[in-house]
């Protein structure tokens, strides 16, 4: 399963390396309206925040830009969708794409850097937030415009804290101290569970930030910021001590398993029946308003026996692809301009629960209302701030990230079902991505 997931990446990265010279930026620029095509990966309200973000900046282009915004699906979808717009040379000129596709997306060499946009837009990327821009930051460019940025965080049930006798003002920082207060926080009656200490869903994302909190270099080669990585480093003792420490709370009954359902490990946690929750900071808003009881907001926690490094975004960022004519190229980079503004990053976080990328969005009046309202809403925003500049806390760089998310996935699982120990899941796991990211490498010329 793993190289069938990672063979379909490469081959979309090779053909879209391929397809790169299809148009080369010239064609009919024309001097009428300009039709700039959007890819987005947001559904629900979010989808609803981008389509209002698109109406108000047609109005004040009316005549001159119009961005039809079309949804996707989900990020994986929407990847599949853009090798398939390539092959038939009609590709959008802007695409929404997860995180965890960036060094993909750099190794198609069919796309225009947001670096290169600016300039010629006037964008200023240093207003961009350093802590988000050091993600999509490659070979000291700037490849994407950050858009939907999120950060990992603590949510626990302040209430429960204090019937426990835990200080409500210190939430756990290590996953030994999470389980500690789980174990505390756990109330049964009858031999029934009631309420559990903590709840996660098996998301490798989760993982990935906790190694980075700590320090832990999540693949080689300076995690992919130094040279191109051609190994994951999971057989460390604190990818053990993760695993093993949520599988056995897991097994006595401290810890609530939902499975890779992170809806159901947010609903859990806001209906009362499990104490603590990392989860993403992108649901914030909901947490806070769904959950009956005082809610706390807190730095994620990182491995025991490690120093706090710091974490990285979430998200995703959005891609200009290469190819068409230059006046719509000036159109898109026009409507990127409006999207780093930092108004128009006050309203998509206060609609959302995102952290806005720029700098001066914090002071814009839609966020200020909201975080008067929702004074946590800040946290995740420092959060990155505060994150040492490490190449831990920059994140991995890979062309088969999404495949080793998926594989994180397995390890967890496997090990939390007691199918195997954590020893042998993470060999074998580190053993197949070694592999799959060597045949990717080559596909791409490394």
């Amino acid at each position: 399963m793993l190289r069938r997931r990672f063979l379909a990446a490469a081959a979309a990265a090779t053909v879209l390396v391929g397809a790169a010279g299809c148009g080369d930026g010239a064609g009919d620029d024309g001097d009428g309206e300009q039709t700039v095509t959007f890819w987005h990966s947001m559904a629900g309200a979010n989808g609803e925040a981008v389509n209002h973000l698109v109406e108000e900046f047609n109005k004040a282009h009316a005549g001159k830009i119009k961005v039809e915004a079309t949804f996707q699906g989900k990020y994986n979808d929407s990847l599949t969708k853009l090798k398939a717009s390539v092959q038939s040379r009609q590709t959008p000129n802007l695409v929404q794409v997860f995180e965890i596709g960036t060094q993909l997306m750099v190794d198609t060499k069919a796309t225009v850097a947001f670096a290169d946009l600016a300039g010629l837009a006037g964008i200023d990327t240093a207003t961009i937030e350093p802590g988000v821009a050091k993600y999509y930051t490659v070979d000291g460019k700037l490849h994407a415009l950050p858009f939907n940025a999120s950060a990992p965080m603590l949510f626990y049930n302040k209430t429960a804290f204090k019937e426990a006798g835990l200080d409500p003002e210190k939430p756990p920082t290590t996953m030994g101290e999470l389980a500690e207060a789980a174990r505390k926080l756990k109330v049964s009656d009858g031999g029934k569970t009631t309420r559990y200490g903590a709840v996660a869903s098996i998301d490798g994302w989760l993982v990935e930030q906790m190694l980075a909190a700590g320090g832990v270099q999540y693949c080689n080669q300076d995690n992919g910021r130094s040279g191109r990585s051609t190994a994951v480093n999971w057989d460390t003792p604190e990818l053990r001590g993760i695993v093993n420490t949520w599988a056995g709370l897991v097994k006595d009954g401290t810890l609530l398993n939902v499975g890779r359902n992170n809806t159901d490990a947010s609903a859990a946690f806001q209906a009362g029946r499990a104490a603590i929750l990392p989860f993403t900071s992108a649901n914030l808003r909901d947490i806070m308003k769904g959950s009956k009881f005082e809610v706390g907001v807190a730095n994620y926690i990182r491995p025991d026996n490690t120093t706090a490094s710091g974490v990285f975004n979430g998200g995703a960022a959005i891609w200009t692809m290469a190819g068409h004519p230059k006046a719509q190229q000036a159109a898109a980079a026009e409507f990127l301009k409006y999207l780093a503004s930092a108004d128009t990053q006050g309203y998509w976080a206060s609609q959302t629960g995102y952290i806005p990328v720029v700098t001066a969005a914090a002071d814009s009046k839609a966020f200020q209302d909201t975080v008067a309202t929702y004074p946590d809403f800040a946290k995740p925003g420092a959060e990155l701030r505060e994150a040492a500049a490490t190449p831990a806390s920059s994140g991995c760089l890979m062309g088969v990230m999404p495949q080793a998310r998926d594989k994180m996935n397995d390890i967890v699982e496997s090990v939390i079902l007691g199918k195997s120990s954590a020893d042998q899941a993470i060999t074998a796991a580190q053993a197949a991505m070694a592999s799959a990211i060597a045949t990717y490498n080559k596909s791409v010329g490394q």
